[in-house]
């Protein structure tokens, strides 16, 4: 059978109880995070049981939070295993790159004339956390509110949404391709600097080539996993 990992829950300062939430914010809280940096792989099972007495509450948070993360696509109901992390196949996930490669270069084009002082600070304090943390569930996290904190300046809130969703179903491969290219956390450290560089020049062609080699980078790494699991 099964076990299901430890979750390790985040502290205030992380943003989770930093503002009161009930049992079933909670619960959805800690099993996206999770999901979404890879500490619950894809297929996972996620036992309702064993979630209530992880988290120290109720089975019926926990019931309400695996709808609302279904309805993300996050999470699978399966006949026989019960709820489960989304499975995508290679091409789903090639697909999920190719929109990505798409639009947000027109979100980065969108967002450089807008670049303040203030986000930059905020991306070089994130960037230098991606270079020291050790942890791959905290780079995950930093990694995609670097990205989103670019975004989100751009001139299209609906566009900035729609990058949030495409990166939702995509992140939590990022935690196992990390797994598989052990040197993939510097190339893409490398690759924020290069963005954050022209971001501080406010050269949106140099910010869009590095946008691009830095998808196709996290795109390369995950091809290189499924040929050594095949």
């Amino acid at each position: 059978m099964e076990q299901m990992p430890d979750l390790r829950i985040p502290t205030n300062d992380e943003g989770l109880g930093a503002t009161r939430q009930t049992a079933h914010e909670f619960v959805r809280s800690v099993l996206r995070r999770a999901i979404l940096n890879g500490e619950l792989g894809s297929g996972s099972r996620l036992v309702q049981a064993e979630l209530a007495a992880m988290l120290d509450v109720s089975t019926t948070p926990v019931r309400e939070a695996l709808r609302d993360l279904a309805t993300e696509g996050l999470v699978q109901f399966d006949p026989h295993r019960g709820a489960i992390v989304s499975e995508l196949s290679a091409e789903d996930v090639h697909d999920i790159y190719e929109i990505r490669r798409v639009l947000e270069p027109l979100a980065m084009r969108q967002a450089v004339p807008n670049v303040s002082d203030a986000l930059l600070a905020r991306l070089r304090k994130l960037h230098q956390g991606m270079l020291d943390e050790p942890h791959s569930v905290d780079w995950v996290d930093r990694n995609r509110v670097f990205h989103m904190a670019v975004y989100e300046t751009a001139a299209s809130p609906r566009l900035a949404a729609i990058i949030r969703n495409l990166q939702d179903a995509s992140v939590m491969y990022i935690g196992a391709s990390l797994k598989h290219k052990p040197g993939l956390r510097e190339d893409a450290n490398h690759g924020h600097a290069e963005i954050l560089d022209a971001l501080e020049k406010r050269d949106v062609e140099a910010a869009v080539k590095a946008l691009d080699e830095h998808l196709r980078t996290s795109i390369d790494a995950f091809d290189t996993g499924v040929e050594e699991e095949g």
